[in-house]
């Protein structure tokens, strides 16, 4: 017999409530992140966002916030890489205290 799949509560909530975040990639160029909710670290080499489910990392060279209004964040510069890590994940394994 077949189990029907249920529907999250909280994931059917974030979805309709504009929770997640997107991000908007010009080439390498430039990045827009949306439903940011803090920006933890920024250099010239890496940028690292706090969003409510990941924490967002972009590599590159000469990495620059451009703006940052309405929980949104530009980032300008040469990017060369974008990497996702769960939060969730990341509290259950990480000794550091951060979260």
């Amino acid at each position: 017999m077949a189990r029907i799949p249920g529907i999250s509560f909280l994931g059917k909530t974030r979805e309709l409530m504009y929770l997640q975040s997107y991000i908007r990639i010009n080439d390498n160029t430039s990045a827009l992140v949306e439903n940011c909710r803090q920006i933890y670290e920024c250099t010239e080499v890496c940028v690292r966002l706090l969003t409510g489910s990941f924490e967002i990392e972009l590599w590159g060279s000469g990495l620059m916030l451009s703006s940052y209004a309405e929980n949104s964040v530009e980032v300008r510069g040469t990017i060369e890489q974008v990497k996702l890590v769960s939060r969730r994940n990341r509290r259950d394994g990480n000794d550091s205290g951060k979260y």
